[in-house]
């Protein structure tokens, strides 16, 4: 009997998931209240919600009262009868189809965690997990079966959720297969009209099979990508050309407009920015202002709208240009990776617009913002509403900006105002309205700061698809504020062939404690970031090319370091092929935009976060986790598929722990210690002397002796010097000084023959490696008494400095 759907209940109901998700696996008490329902309870229930048509089928379960009397709730409210009444019958199948998957898993292929443990410790029993762990010798093993669990939740009518089939069980998976498949999905989805987002792994040639499929459908279609991207735009006018498909490239202000291009002077065009920035259109500044750009003849941006769209079978644009209903009507509109906050306007200092809004307004009986706070839950507020209710929240438009003779305000502040009105706090100081049309306001009460999401309207579109990697369904739904249906182009087996056979790329992770957050640039290591990068480059004789926080780069950069000048950043990576041909790579770090990044998504979407602990054990709730994994694990798996992208093959060396659990991995040692200056001074004597006494190093580098020879014992453990004699004859001997990393302690070697797939959270509990750590950290100069400590209960958590 499967305990899947138990796990997936229980994780998306925990706040506190590694203790009281073990407290109720095994049955203990959980916040005085003893959980009533057995595992394989939970899949009957999940049977009997999707019998009934509910969505949200955790959400109908109470895990505090029996199973029966949870069906019969569930029967009661939704009018169902005789469902499952043979329990017999229901057990048989159920077990049926769990020995049928077994029957097609490889004989040797351990069907659980449980089992690999217990065969590993000769027979004794572990505790029983989900976390699964994969033994791939050499790549040639294929995963038994396909384990990963889904558990999102929010789903949309549709069903949300939809798998192809594998494409083989038996033949190796070709590049050529995958983007084969790749393209046939597409063509599904473009004949369809329910809009779908493509989960396909960076490297199958999604955006290449967008264009393809307009070609062998005949489908017109609009491909929106991010702003500036002009390299991204002439690729696929050149697929476009490759298959016969007319292209338009939509116009952009700043390189089509000479007043925006500042041509006319700095002066207007910092204003025509200023109040772009305030929400008014471009063609709205043109027709309001007539400004120098058409004065003679028509203004250039201008004249590059005046097109048909039938005219093309490809029209290309950013994001934003998505509200211009003339790019979207009747054709397939196609998301090129998800628009981050391309649609999210937010205000550091709302203060200032509402105030003018208000002062410029009649019929809103709040003078200023103060007095809107202060006034909210009074008679003033039901004649604020009232006036919205007569008028509308579609106010405060461009030509009302352009006119108003006194302080300007942003085109968002009614919106703004009504916000205040009508939202509700969600109890982390954080509050949340929707104002209709997928129109969300939330409002940071800490720091009096406020956001508004208005996603484009796309109803009179063909159809939505959007094409990403590493996707958030549920903010690819509220962004475009349509229900999307997530098809996951490869099945979990596949993409562990496709990651290590197909693109042959091996993922080497050297931190498997520290979450390592880069993006503040506080927490960058240089000193031990450069002992891992030059022990990269004498393993692999080439500078490396390192995907780091845009802060750490700078400081890399601000070194000697010899990496590759093609090193690039977080933020500045999707869709990006500038790596596709380097051999080896380095992820430094993960990403870390902070705890208001997340807590403001999960407010847009009525959903209270708040950060708790720290590194790996940080959480945010079951909501928050998830959009922490979109902004920090998906990053870090884009970063590694910068690299291989047509099948060459690379090394990916990752110093994180931010790594998604499914995706199969070697574990090295990594940086086990940084070298001092000392330590440095005396390899660098020793190597030049051939050998020497430790009063002649002292004297070299001018240090005590015992200092010295501290540093040699250390040394002499790590294998790279020798010593010979007694008392004061003794001499230190180079015993490999040439091949020493002089940065660190350093060792890419993988620990094990493994792959490793485990949630961060709980890899400190699930892999059992003390005697190899033992053994490395020993050589690494590290007395017994130390190792024992590191290695201790929490085996892996303070031996990297």
């Amino acid at each position: 009997m499967t305990s899947e759907y138990y796990f997936q209940y229980w994780e998306t109901v925990s706040s506190q998931r590694t203790k009281e998700y073990d407290e109720l696996k095994d049955g203990e008490a959980l916040g005085g209240k003893r959980p009533m329902i057995q595992n394989d309870r939970f899949e009957m229930l999940k049977r009997l919600c999707d019998e009934a048509g509910i969505d949200d089928w955790v959400g109908e379960i109470d895990h505090t009262a029996t199973y029966q009397s949870n069906k019969q709730k569930i029967m009661n409210r939704y009018g169902l009868s005789g469902f499952e009444v043979d329990q017999e019958q229901k057990l048989k199948k159920l077990e049926a189809e769990a020995e049928d998957r077994e029957a097609e898993a490889p004989e040797d292929a351990p069907t659980s965690f449980e089992e690999q443990m217990r065969q590993q410790s000769g027979g004794t029993k572990q505790p029983a997990d989900t976390i699964e762990v994969e033994s791939i010798d050499g790549g040639s093993e294929q995963p038994a079966k396909n384990k990963q669990q889904n558990t999102q939740s929010n789903k949309s009518p549709s069903g949300r959720q939809s798998q192809k089939s594998q494409i083989s069980a038996s033949a190796s998976l070709s590049l050529s297969q995958v983007r084969n498949k790749c393209l046939k999905t597409i063509e599904e989805a473009y004949a369809e009209t329910q809009p779908a987002l493509i989960d396909a792994l960076p490297g199958t040639g999604k955006s290449y099979a967008a264009v393809e499929a307009a070609s062998t459908t005949e489908t017109p279609i609009t491909i929106l990508t991010s702003r500036g991207r002009e390299e991204r735009y002439a690729e696929i006018e050149s697929w476009c050309q490759t298959h016969g498909l007319s292209s338009k490239v939509l116009p952009s202000a700043d390189k089509d407009c000479p007043t925006f291009a500042g041509k006319h002077g700095s002066q207007l065009k910092t204003r025509f920015k200023k109040y772009r920035d305030l929400g008014v259109t471009v063609s709205d500044l043109h027709a309001h202002w007539s400004p120098p750009c058409q004065n003679e003849s028509r203004c250039p941006y201008q004249s590059a709208w005046d097109f048909q769209p039938e005219d093309y079978d490809v029209i290309m644009g950013y994001y934003t240009q998505a509200y211009v209903d003339k790019v979207t009507e009747n054709r397939v509109v196609v998301i090129d990776e998800i628009p981050s906050d391309a649609f999210l306007t937010q205000f550091e200092d709302p203060q200032t617009p509402i105030t003018n809004f208000l002062q410029q307004t009649n019929g809103i009986p709040f003078p200023n913002y103060h007095s809107l706070i202060a006034n909210k839950d009074s008679q003033k507020e039901e004649t604020a509403l009232k006036w919205f209710e007569n008028r509308g929240i579609d106010i405060g438009g461009s030509k009302q900006i352009l006119d108003a003779n006194t302080s300007d305000y942003h085109i968002h502040a009614p919106l703004l105002v009504l916000g205040i009105l009508i939202s509700e706090p969600l109890g982390n100081n954080w509050s949340r309205a929707s104002l209709g049309g997928g129109q969300v306001f939330a409002h940071d009460q800490n720091g009096n700061k406020m956001s508004v999401l208005t996603p484009p309207t796309l109803t009179n579109a063909k159809n939505v698809i959007a094409l990403d990697g590493t996707p958030t369904l549920r903010l690819y739904d509220l962004m475009f504020n349509v229900g999307f249906e997530q098809k996951q182009l490869l099945s979990d087996p596949e993409r562990e062939e496709y990651i290590q056979d197909t693109q042959n790329l091996k993922i080497v992770q050297t931190e498997l404690k520290y979450i390592r957050p880069y993006t503040s640039g506080s927490s960058v290591n240089v000193d031990r970031d450069e002992a891992l990068l030059r022990e990269v480059i004498a393993v692999h004789s080439d500078d490396p090319s390192v995907i780091t926080s845009c802060k750490a780069l700078r400081k890399l950069k601000a070194t000697n370091i010899p990496i590759s000048p093609n090193s690039t950043y977080y933020g500045n990576l999707r869709g990006s092929n500038e790596l596709a041909k380097k051999d080896v790579g380095v992820i430094l770090g993960s990403p870390h935009y902070g705890d208001e990044f997340i807590e403001r998504w999960s407010a847009l979407f009525g959903f209270e976060a708040s950060g708790t602990k720290t590194g790996t054990a940080k959480s945010y709730g079951a909501f928050g986790d998830e959009l922490l994994q979109h902004m920090r694990e998906n990053e870090v798996l884009q970063a590694v598929f910068r690299f291989a992208r047509d099948g060459s093959g690379a090394t990916v060396y990752v110093n994180t722990a931010a790594i998604p659990p499914w995706l199969p991995r070697e574990i090295a040692l990594g940086v086990s210690r940084t070298r001092t200056s000392t330590e440095r001074e005396i390899i660098d004597v020793l190597s030049n002397k051939g050998k020497a006494s430790g009063t002649e190093i002292a004297t070299k580098v001018d240090k005590h002796p015992n200092t010295v020879r501290s540093h040699l014992r250390t040394l002499q453990k790590e294998g790279i010097v020798r010593k010979t004699g007694k008392n004061k004859g003794t001499q230190w001997h180079d015993d490999g000084l040439s091949n020493a990393n002089k940065y660190g302690a350093v060792d890419l070697n993988s620990i094990t023959n493994k792959t490793y797939k485990i949630p961060i959270r709980e890899i400190g509990d699930k892999i059992e490696l003390k005697d190899e750590l033992d053994m490395h950290l020993e050589q690494y100069g590290i007395d017994q008494a130390e190792r024992d400590r590191l290695i201790g209960d929490v085996w892996m958590t303070d031996h990297r400095t």
